[in-house]
């Protein structure tokens, strides 16, 4: 809190933040402005694929801990050139479902210099939450948080900034992808249907609102974005009619377009 008159600690401050999925890592750099405010000075992403092929207490894959650990270092030495003088990196399902995962943390701190923290995905839903809660301010009421990674989704369902209630899943679209097979489409479709946090979300008219990028790149398709602008994607509504059509359309992708 600044002081009296003042403006509110932090002000001019730079700070990034990386998050390690499953299947990208996300560079958000920002500085504080004077009304306390963040604003956002660079963004980048880098697709690793760091939870390929794992399993529940397996190891990380060798050449995508590679890939993922130079991808960290060269976004915490970017958000450093943007000014940053705090960078903080928080890791999501792989590295907690990895055997290995408290090693890798280490790895990178050793190779980029920063802090790793591994969320729990009750935290990781939370946290997801309350960046929506924040951004994207509505109507009084329920809100129901989905947050779709690469190896898990996060379902968040509260009233303004109270989290009521949180469930990870295990329906992230990297894991999907890799254990196709089957009625994919029955296995989801029971998933959801077991959760009593959708359930609670269905009875209360729950908004919806979605994160990840899953929900972004669908609103990038239908923008027609031929780079991805997240000014363009941030707030961007998905009716079910053309979510339903858009999902339809990506299914009928042949598998190396969607590499």
């Amino acid at each position: 809190m600044g002081t009296a008159g003042g403006p509110p600690a932090g002000v001019g401050r730079r700070a990034a933040v990386i998050d390690v999925g499953s299947n990208s890592v996300l560079l958000l750099a920002v500085a504080v402005e004077p009304d306390g405010r963040a604003r956002t000075i660079d963004a980048a992403l880098e697709t690793t694929r760091l939870g390929t092929r794992l399993r529940d207490g397996g190891a990380l894959d060798p050449a995508a801990r590679v890939r993922t650990v130079a991808a960290i270092a060269a976004l915490a030495a970017r958000a450093r050139a943007a000014g940053a003088d705090r960078v903080w990196a928080f890791a999501t399902a792989a590295v907690r479902r990895a055997a290995d995962g408290v090693a890798f943390a280490r790895e990178v701190e050793r190779a980029a210099g920063v802090p790793v923290e591994v969320l729990s995905g009750t935290r990781e839903a939370a946290l997801a939450y309350d960046a929506v809660a924040h951004a994207l301010p509505g109507p009084e009421g329920p809100l129901l948080v989905v947050d779709v990674g690469g190896g898990t989704t996060e379902l968040t369902l509260g009233r303004g900034d109270a989290v009521e209630e949180t469930a990870s899943l295990p329906l992230g679209a990297l894991l999907l992808a890799e254990t196709a097979g089957g009625d994919l489409a029955a296995r989801v479709d029971g998933l959801l249907a077991g959760s009593p946090l959708l359930a609670r979300a269905a009875r209360t008219g729950a908004r919806l609102a979605a994160s990840g990028g899953t929900a972004t790149a669908l609103a990038a398709l239908d923008l027609g974005l031929e780079r991805y602008e997240p000014r363009r994607v941030h707030g961007h509504v998905l009716g079910r009619g053309t979510l339903e059509a858009l999902v339809a359309r990506v299914a009928a992708l042949p598998e190396a377009a969607l590499a």
